[in-house]
């Protein structure tokens, strides 16, 4: 048996003496001292902001070299380890200008000085702005807290996100923001005729090309006496991509977006009715179409290719509102329709070939080449639709349906049930797969991001689910 000294002697060898830090070359110098100064850049960019600033420890040739080294980040807060303080030294120090900045305030923002921080950046001509204030979800319901005025000192932005905040009222020396070009407000409450100060953020930044606002509210509302809202005008005549969802109905119109290319929407009641006429010349369309949703007399959308709907078919006020839309989309190529379900008997029509003919259809889908439906149970009104877009589109080239997982119909059914349908297009390939709940989590996913491949999810699904597919031809 080994002794006490045996075993103790078998492990590491122990030392009493301190581990010393590696010996500096000569001079403070360091072994990548000799490296050019754009790989220095580099690496301190690549680097978190505070160990960017803590490299100033490693040799006298980087002491305060992060201060001159043109492209750093600042970004605080959302899980990020930068300290208060290590802002406020990096704005005192920092001689370049400051193109991107995310900044996360949690539950108590008044112990940071936000507003001397926008103060410096403006100074340093701040180009991205993100201030996101993030509250615990036991704080979710408190008050917003202010943001502050001093963002508006920000004159040279080209882009600026702000998330669960009151919004300022314009001070008097706001003159716009002469560069921005996307401006995304999201869960943000405007003052009194806040409608005012929307409009005016709009119309004082003349290069604006994304607007992607959610959920906006108003204080002093009073639904007694009608509330205190307005027309909320969007004029933005440079405005490509458009994100807007709101729960209240705000009195929101769209002047005449002439450079509009991508849209998302979802409004409720008359609001997207107001909403829709100023954007004819939209090629790309996301929509939520809701129960209290009437839709007639809209203007002819002649640019539109790709449209998304999320609806139910089993409401009247819904169906007829999709057959006006696809009625005025003469060029439309790829529809994509994603079923909000509830019980086949919960609805107030039954869709049926007399109902859609009915509805002055002559034309339609004559330049459709792909539709697709989600979280299909194979209802009645379903395949009725199915059936309907089947018998019209001359040039369709696939048919794509996703059955729900809880559908009483297997796959094969539902493709039993449409080979039995007439074809205007008999060359169109029909694709029958089962439905999985990430598609719903992916479609919104693709409804409230307004991005240039809005409406490629078609091909991604594929290349995601591909095992899952059954194509019959």
């Amino acid at each position: 048996m080994m002794s006490q000294g045996q075993l103790l002697s078998s492990k590491r060898p122990q030392t009493n003496a301190a581990v010393s830090p590696a010996t500096p070359t000569p001079g403070g110098m360091d072994h990548l001292s000799s490296l050019p100064v754009e790989m220095h850049e580099e690496i301190l960019r690549r680097l978190p902001l505070e160990d960017a600033m803590r490299t100033s420890g490693l040799a006298n040739s980087w002491r305060y070299r992060w201060a001159r080294c043109p492209g750093l980040k600042l970004v605080f807060g959302e899980d990020d380890s930068t300290t208060a303080a290590a802002v406020d030294a990096f704005l005192a120090r920092y001689t370049c200008n400051v193109s991107h900045a995310q900044i996360g305030l949690g539950d108590e923002p008044h112990i940071i000085d936000i507003d001397g921080w926008l103060r410096a950046l403006a100074a340093k001509a701040i180009r991205y702005l993100v201030l996101r204030f993030m509250p615990s979800d036991s704080s979710l319901l408190r008050i917003m807290p202010l943001a502050p005025a001093s963002l508006f000192s920000c004159s040279q932005l080209t882009s600026l996100v702000l998330e669960r905040c009151n919004i300022p009222a314009l001070p008097p020396s706001f003159n716009g923001f002469p560069s921005l070009e996307t401006l995304q407000p999201d869960v943000v409450n405007f003052a009194e005729n806040g409608e005012k100060i929307f409009e005016a953020l709009i119309a004082k930044s003349p290069l604006l090309r994304s607007l992607n606002c959610q959920y906006p509210s108003i204080s002093g509302d009073d639904d007694d006496n009608g509330g205190n809202y307005c027309e909320w005008t969007i004029r933005a005549p440079n405005l490509k991509l458009l994100s807007f969802w709101a729960w209240e109905d705000y009195g929101w119109r769209v002047y005449d977006l002439p450079q509009i290319e991508e849209a998302c929407v979802h409004l409720t009641g008359p609001d997207l009715a107001r909403f829709l006429p100023g954007m004819t010349r939209v090629k790309g369309l996301c929509m939520v179409i809701t129960v209290d949703t009437i839709l007639e007399q809209l203007p002819y959308f002649m640019y539109l290719k790709d449209l998304a709907l999320h609806t139910l078919l089993t409401k009247s006020s819904q169906v007829l509102s999709m057959l006006c839309i696809l009625k005025n989309a003469p060029n439309l190529e790829n529809l994509h329709i994603m079923l909000v379900q509830e019980q086949e008997d919960a609805g107030d029509i039954e869709v049926n070939m007399e109902l859609l003919d009915a509805q002055g259809t002559v034309g339609l889908f004559s330049r459709l080449k792909s539709f697709e439906l989600y979280d299909s149970m194979g209802y009645k009104n379903e395949m009725c639709f199915i059936e309907f877009v089947m018998s019209k589109a001359t040039i369709l080239q696939e048919i794509g349906i996703y059955v729900h997982e809880y559908s009483s119909k297997s796959m094969e059914d539902v493709y039993d049930e449409l080979s039995k349908y007439k074809r205007a297009s008999p060359h169109a390939e029909i694709i029958v797969n089962r439905y999985v709940p990430l598609f719903a989590d992916y479609f919104i996913s693709i409804v409230t991001a307004c991005t240039n491949d809005i409406f490629i999810f078609q091909r991604r699904i594929r290349c995601t689910l591909q095992s899952l597919m059954y194509v019959y031809t």
